[in-house]
C-alpha cells in the first residue's frame, strides 16, 4: 500500500540505526515485506540525495583530496605538459 510520511520517517530512523530489513518490517510494518521496506528506503535515499556523502564524510574527503591533490593531477599534467594547478583546475 501506499507509505505515509510517518512511515517514512520510521523507516529511515529505523535503517539509520543500523537495523535489518526483516527486523523492521517486523517491528513496524507487519503488514508490509521486507523487500517492500528495502525498495521504499532506496527510493527515499534516491529522492533525497541522501546516496551523497554526508557532511563528516564530505569534509573528511574534502581535507585529505586537499593533502595529496598534487599528488593525484601531477602524473596527468605531466603527461599532457601543463602544471598541475592548470590541469586540476581545468
Amino acid at each position: 500500500g501506499t507509505w505515509t510520511a510517518m512511515e517514512d520517517r520510521t523507516l529511515m530512523t529505523a535503517r539509520g540505526q543500523g537495523r535489518h530489513w526483516a527486523n523492521i518490517q517486523r517491528t513496524h510494518f507487519p503488514s508490509k515485506t521486507a523487500n517492500a521496506c528495502r525498495k521504499r528506503y532506496e527510493r527515499l535515499m534516491e529522492r533525497k540525495g541522501m546516496y551523497d556523502l554526508d557532511r563528516t564524510r564530505l569534509e573528511r574527503v574534502a581535507h585529505e583530496y586537499m593533502d595529496m591533490r598534487k599528488e593525484i593531477w601531477s602524473p596527468l599534467a605531466a603527461r599532457v605538459g601543463e602544471r598541475w594547478h592548470v590541469v586540476e583546475a581545468q
